[in-house]
């Protein structure tokens, strides 16, 4: 009697097939040309605006993006802020059912790079660097650990990019298109490498929006340079609250480093910088899958 109810129950939310509606609903969200990479995108940002967006979105055109947003909005997906009226500024975040949703997008491009990938053992690193010689320091520094594909300028970078590429040691001035317009086109498009960004500038705190794993000065030295590249690879072994841990803890550093306290104390950024961080730092606390020795890595108290 009991089974007849059970599944009298999965029944009433099932088409003829036996599928429930709720799983050809979740499949048809997932299966939006971009819809996952809108969700990817605003995840890996600060709250960002439609021009942001459309932006880092290669490819799309406003009327889609704004029925894109529309409908992820719809499903409690994304929210909509205002946060400033002349000239007007919307900023789009995850909600808690969207963060969900990102999460079910990274477990599954996890599973297509394990069981859809192609098998290959090789460590690809990507330097994108316009100074020749800088280049080529670079990729003999690293060359006998790792695959060293090399570009010279933002276009060169995007057509060296493929899902095969690992890790990307990215010049942050580039000609054409800078090292910062080429890490927004990489975090839309949800490729799944890490990126170091290399530059000689001192970072302001407009890095905060920037999804950079690593931020690196230059010049730098070899042994720094192999430190962070494999430092890198280690991270695709964490799951996602740990690498966006890690990334957040890399910028608080960086600007901790560069900047003024005066200023940071001043900077609505910073703070929101800072309360994320603590977020992702509580997220990882209770992350169980976590074993004892990365936790003591990151500064996190296992015993909590």
């Amino acid at each position: 009697m009991e089974r007849e109810i059970v599944m009298n129950s999965f029944d009433s939310s099932a088409d003829s097939s036996g599928v429930p509606d709720y799983l050809v609903e979740s499949a048809a969200l997932l299966s939006k040309k971009w819809h996952p990479a809108i969700v990817r995108c605003v995840a890996a940002g600060d709250g960002l605006g439609f021009s942001d967006l459309e932006n880092r979105l290669n490819g799309i055109s406003a009327k889609v993006l704004t029925d894109a947003l529309e409908e992820l909005r719809d499903h409690q997906i994304l929210d909509r802020t205002e946060v400033r009226q002349e000239p007007l500024r919307v900023d789009y975040t995850l909600t808690e059912r969207g963060q969900d949703f990102a999460a079910v997008i990274d477990s599954l491009a996890d599973w297509g790079e394990q069981y859809l990938a192609p098998d290959d053992e090789e460590q690809v690193v990507l330097v994108a660097e316009d100074d020749r010689r800088i280049a080529e320091m670079h990729t003999v520094w690293l060359e006998d650990e790792y695959t060293v594909h090399t570009a010279h300028d933002g276009e060169e970078a995007l057509r060296e990019l493929d899902t095969g590429v690992d890790v990307v040691v990215l010049d942050r001035r580039m000609p054409g298109l800078s090292g910062d317009e080429v890490l927004d086109w990489i975090r839309s498009q949800g490729y799944d490498c890490r990126v170091a960004l290399v530059t000689s500038e001192e970072p302001d705190l407009d890095a905060v929006a920037l999804g950079f794993d690593e931020y690196v000065a230059k010049p730098i030295l070899k042994d720094d340079l192999r430190a962070v590249v494999s430092d890198l690879f280690d991270r695709a072994e964490y799951d996602r609250e740990v690498r966006q841990f890690l990334a957040l803890q890399a910028k608080l550093a960086v600007l901790e480093a560069e900047n003024p306290e005066p200023e940071l104390a001043a900077s609505e950024e910073y703070s929101r910088l800072e309360a994320r961080l603590e977020d992702a730092r509580e997220q990882v606390d209770e992350d169980d899958d976590i074993e004892a020795p990365t936790l003591d890595r990151l500064g996190v108290d296992p015993s909590r």
